[in-house]
């Protein structure tokens, strides 16, 4: 058994993140996101790829023990969001990588991870958790990480520990709990089949980053006990992307799974934190919705069951819900 006691949100952007370098050469700069991600005023919109760190205690661990770190994707801006916020947060050692699935901005940062067992730097080693497909992935993309007879150069290679997780049983991780939740991110364009990947719920939160479709099983699945948090993919204003939610499915989801609290990630440049968080605080008083776009560095502290502490090494603020 484990207790959850902070979410922190290492990234909340889409696949490219924010900014974009087309936008901050374009002479026009007319991309007011992109433009604004490089100042103080609006760091909010600086967005890195879609990753959280679960911050938990194991109920068997002796007192005064560090608190246990998971991470959930491991994408390209691993290395950046790491050198950021792990030493604001105090996070040195993992006890854990879950993968959702094989794309670039869940998995690229494998790489950056492997310095944590270098010379046994952190700890001798990193177990990652991921299906049998993404397992497929790294082997063809990384086969240093996976094999040590692979490696060319010097040799410095990760110590890692893979473990396939069955998508359809829960699986425990040093006493918490996840259960893999399928949902659709786009489509094999082979086949045109649906792409899956997986979503989790862990203690009172559920995670879905990357979806353009809940399948109604998923749903009921999710619904079978309350979400405290619920933390769902939005990339864009309205209508949904192929392979990700825009706001009208997002919102819909959002009713039906009726978390205590909301948080979109996956955010593209055309979707500004400040008008995205004034527009959602509306429907509070509207439709007794809390919703609110997440952001790089924001920790949700959880150890208290009936409330949400929302913090940020960015500022003194601490908000209560």
């Amino acid at each position: 058994m484990a207790t959850v006691v902070d979410l922190i949100f290492l990234g909340t952007g889409n696949s490219g993140c924010i900014p974009n370098v087309c936008c901050l050469t374009n002479p026009k700069a007319n991309c007011t996101v992109c433009l604004s991600s490089m100042t103080n005023e609006g760091r909010k919109n600086k967005r890195r790829n879609v990753s959280v760190a679960i911050r938990f205690r194991k109920h068997a661990d002796p007192p005064g023990s560090r608190l246990r770190t998971i991470l959930i994707d491991c994408g390209k801006t691993f290395y950046e969001g790491s050198i950021d916020l792990f030493p604001k947060y105090g996070i040195r050692e993992l006890d854990g990588i879950v993968l959702t699935h094989p794309h670039a901005d869940a998995i690229f940062g494998l790489d950056d991870a492997r310095m944590l067992t270098l010379g046994s730097a952190v700890q001798d080693k990193v177990d990652i958790y991921l299906t049998d497909e993404t397992m497929d992935t790294v082997t063809t993309t990384f086969p240093y990480l996976v094999s040590a007879n692979l490696a060319t150069g010097g040799g410095d290679v990760a110590t890692f520990k893979y473990h396939i997780f069955d998508p359809t049983k829960t699986l425990s991780i040093h006493g918490l709990d996840f259960t893999p939740l399928p949902v659709h991110h786009g489509i094999y364009f082979t086949t045109r089949q649906p792409y899956v990947c997986h979503g989790f719920q862990f203690g009172d939160i559920t995670y879905i980053s990357d979806t353009n479709y809940i399948p109604p099983e998923t749903m009921q699945t999710i619904k079978t006990k309350p979400s405290r948090v619920l933390v769902l993919d939005c990339l864009r204003v309205g209508s949904s992307h192929a392979s990700h939610f825009g706001t009208e499915d997002a919102l819909d989801a959002t009713r039906e799974i009726n978390a205590f609290k909301t948080y979109y990630v996956g955010f593209g440049h055309a979707m500004d934190h400040y008008d995205t968080e004034s527009s959602l605080k509306l429907l509070e008083s509207t439709d007794g919705l809390r919703v609110a776009p997440a952001f790089d560095g924001l920790c949700l502290h959880l150890e208290t069951k009936d409330r949400i502490v929302e913090s940020s090494p960015f500022t003194d603020s601490v908000t209560i819900h």
